[in-house]
């Protein structure tokens, strides 16, 4: 059985077609099309896994291949990657506009164009197996929405981030709250070391979609052009594709609630942050007095042990001073003050050694408290 997925690749240049072929024949099923016209029937008949197509070329380019692609409901899911040698961000808005998954430049680099189109491949994967829960979210956001005023859609918005506990959820809820104002988005959320998650309703973020919202993160914090809207907070990033450009009125309380929302977001991913390093912290707290209770643990058992040992050693002591002294012929006189002399400097070390227990004890009672902390 072969498992390789079908990818079609569309280009009039016949030494690129050959190129691409080549590159991913190995992990590929390829189909190639010398024009859109040809690509777009092959595309209807044989239903690829993904569509590769210059965007240069006579008749029906690459953008209008794509926009009749996405245009028909049967194929509408297949995905398009642009080839070309033009990587402005003009024309990246404009793949984007017509649903292009991303861009490969000319003269192409096999290993890139492998590892985008495997990158692709996965993310058809992933929002296959996420397409029934999305459903299910437009479904809900749709029943809320014909329910609630734009007050109320906010505050419900604002709701779903109290129960997220981690990044990913945060984004997926941030999305869902947008959904709720019937304008659809892709999130970007900018993580500690530099890291960055980016997510839209069918789940990750292609990287055309990614590479406009880092375009987008340097100009204001509100940017709208026709209807693409980008709210650009410190840790993160909105691109808004479906604004309501021909009702004004509509679209100013959009971008007070949506920039709102998203605010709200900012400080929701703000107090995610403080948590984990508050878990961190608290780990640390807890190996380190586990550590210490242990050590404590071996000095108690070690003096306790040390004490019973110096009584012992003090009484043989005594035994073998008292046989010795009969040995010695001394006078009764001399044997008593010799003893006396000894007996005090052993009651002197025995008192030194009693004063010592009293810690001991205080020592033991705070291993106790410590080891019972722990065990909470």
């Amino acid at each position: 059985m072969n498992d390789k997925p079908l990818v079609l690749i569309v280009d009039d240049d016949l030494f690129m077609l050959d190129f691409i072929f080549d590159a991913l024949s190995e992990t590929c099923n390829v189909i190639t099309a010398e024009n859109g016209k040809a690509a777009l029937q092959l595309v209807q008949q044989q239903h690829p896994k993904l569509v590769l197509a210059d965007v240069k070329m006579p008749e029906m380019d690459g953008y209008e291949l794509c926009r009749q692609i996405k245009d028909d409901f049967d194929i509408s899911d297949t995905p398009v990657l642009f080839l070309s040698a033009l990587d402005g961000i003009e024309d990246r808005l404009q793949g984007f506009d017509v649903g292009g998954e991303d861009f490969v430049l000319k003269p192409a680099n096999p290993k890139v164009l492998q590892a985008k189109v495997a990158h692709v491949l996965q993310l058809i994967e992933e929002r296959q197996q996420l397409k029934s829960q999305a459903q299910y979210a437009t479904n809900t956001a749709m029943l809320a929405m014909a329910s609630m005023s734009e007050t109320g859609l906010l505050i419900e918005g604002i709701k779903r981030f109290n129960n997220c506990t981690t990044p990913l959820d945060l984004a997926k809820a941030l999305i869902s709250a947008i959904g709720l104002f019937e304008v659809e988005s892709v999130v970007e959320l900018i993580l500690p070391g530099a890291e960055s998650l980016a997510v839209n309703l069918r789940g990750p973020a292609s990287a055309l979609e990614t590479s406009i919202l880092q375009h987008m993160a340097t100009m204001d914090r509100i940017t709208q052009f026709k209807s693409r809207m980008a709210i650009t907070y410190p840790h993160i990033r909105v691109l808004i594709s479906n604004m309501p450009e021909h009702d004004e009125d509509l679209c100013g309380r959009l971008r007070d609630n949506l920039a709102i929302l998203i605010e709200s977001t900012e400080y929701r991913l703000e107090a995610l942050n403080i948590m984990v390093k508050a878990e961190e912290r608290d780990l640390t707290i807890a190996t380190t007095i586990k550590s210490l209770t242990d050590a404590l643990s071996k000095i108690d058992e070690q003096q306790r042990n040390g004490r019973t040992s110096i009584a012992i050693i003090l009484s043989t002591v005594t035994s073998r001073i008292e046989a010795a002294l009969v040995g010695l012929q001394l006078t009764e006189r001399q044997e008593s003050s010799l003893i006396d002399i000894v007996s005090r400097g052993l009651d002197e070390v025995s008192n030194t050694i009693s004063a010592d227990a009293d810690f001991q004890d205080q020592l033991s009672c705070a291993i106790k408290a410590l080891q019972n902390t722990i065990n909470r």
